[in-house]
């Protein structure tokens, strides 16, 4: 891995006992883990908070679209938040406005939106800014770190969906089961508070140069990552939205039956994510992990396109497969292209920006085909595109090449 500027990170690790270098890594595992569980269970619960609420299925439609829009237009603040508190700092902030929103969300029908609203806020500081908490811990020794980080990512959102309704039949209400999940955050909290005050010596990250936020629409580099990050998310949301509905209309397979091969091709990315980057970071480039990560996937959408019924397990196991090492990768290659941790942490506010934005639109996008043709058909050949596209950028991303000073 390409070291950089590593000045403004923690002691090094070689003069830490083996606790003290374990021990962060444990705290941002575990505030990792409370990334996608809290808006990962509404999903399930959509009925049952309709019923106790009295929204329609639109309101509750923009329950479920609110989280991505808000990571996309919270994650470019993040790295200025950093710069003004310190990483550490800043994620333990993101942690606290996360739990804020999960308690907000008791409120009835207003407290849902604008506890959503907060607890996704929260979960995009935290998102953009592990990366360079990794980083600022580890140095040139964090990808380890990084593909626990989004094993555990990767983990939430499938148990945040199959706890969800355990959980609220334990509460007995929708609502009650999504406050449970504050005990997590509750830990998660305590334990990220605790390490932000052992590091507040740590420096932090300067601010931004002059005009780096458009910098990286200048930048190959930085913007080859950038757009690998947000196809790669669009493919992966797209594939939780509608892939069990397409297994259900062009494949057969009964409704139980689609979520469970979901669930399974989602659990894909939780090894997915402790292999790539370990191995991704001992080659200069990382062309071979682009073609891993995207071959998969376009075979995936090919068999659902041309033989749907003959292997649908099969096709969302590639699918699931392909996005579950993409993922990791894309964070990967954020670390892999940056020179410090600041810059660490504002190439992946942009990454995450324009990622999860572009991520809102695929599901939209093939709904809408779907709603206007009557088909699965256009929606998937559209997926495909997209993700032979994120081939072509990905390939140019992978090259082991640094952003510019000025990102």
């Amino acid at each position: 891995m390409t070291a950089g500027n590593e000045t403004q990170q923690a002691p090094a690790t070689g003069r830490r006992s083996g606790w003290m270098i374990v021990l962060p890594a444990v705290v941002l595992v575990l505030v990792a883990l409370c990334l996608r569980a809290p808006f990962a269970a509404v999903g399930p619960l959509l009925g049952e908070l309709g019923d106790e609420l009295s929204l329609s299925t639109a309101a509750l439609a923009v329950v479920t679209a609110l989280p991505l829009v808000c990571f996309g237009l919270v994650s470019p603040f993040a790295p200025a938040i950093a710069s003004r508190v310190g990483v550490h700092r800043a994620v333990l902030l993101g942690v606290v406005v996360l739990a804020v929103g999960i308690v907000l969300r008791m409120l009835g029908a207003p407290g849902l939106y604008v506890g959503t609203v907060l607890l996704t806020g929260g979960i995009a500081i935290a998102n953009v800014l592990l990366p360079a908490a990794a980083r600022a811990e580890y140095g040139n020794r964090s990808a380890l770190v990084l593909g626990m980080i989004t094993a555990s990512m990767a983990a939430s959102a499938s148990i945040g969906a199959g706890l969800a309704q355990p959980l609220a039949d334990l509460a007995g209400s929708a609502l009650a089961g999504l406050l449970l999940w504050g005990v997590l955050v509750l830990v998660a909290l305590v334990l990220m508070a605790a390490l932000a005050r052992a590091r507040r010596s740590v420096p932090r990250p300067p601010p931004a140069p002059q005009g780096a936020r458009t910098a990286v629409l200048r930048d190959r580099v930085a913007l080859a990552v950038t757009l690998f990050f947000g196809l790669q998310s669009l493919a992966f949301y797209a594939m939780l939205t509608w892939l069990p509905d397409i297994l259900r209309a062009e494949a057969g397979v009964s409704p139980v039956a689609a979520g469970a091969f979901v669930a399974l091709a989602a659990l894909l990315g939780v090894p997915a994510s402790l292999v790539v980057p370990p191995l991704a970071v001992r080659r200069p480039g990382q062309g071979g992990w682009v073609l891993v990560g995207t071959v998969p996937v376009l075979v995936g959408i090919a068999g659902l396109l041309a033989a749907p019924g003959a292997a649908p397990l099969l096709w969302a196991l590639l699918y699931g497969l392909g996005t579950g090492i993409s993922f990791p990768l894309a964070m990967t290659l954020i670390l892999q292209r940056t020179r410090d941790v600041g810059q660490t942490g504002r190439l992946s506010a942009s990454a995450q920006s324009v990622g999860y934005l572009v991520a809102a639109t695929g599901p939209l996008a093939v709904g809408l085909l779907h709603d206007v043709t009557g088909a699965w058909a256009p929606g998937l050949v559209l997926l495909l595109v997209v993700v032979a596209a994120q081939l072509a950028i990905g390939l140019v991303a992978a090259r082991p090449r640094l952003v510019g000073p000025s990102v």
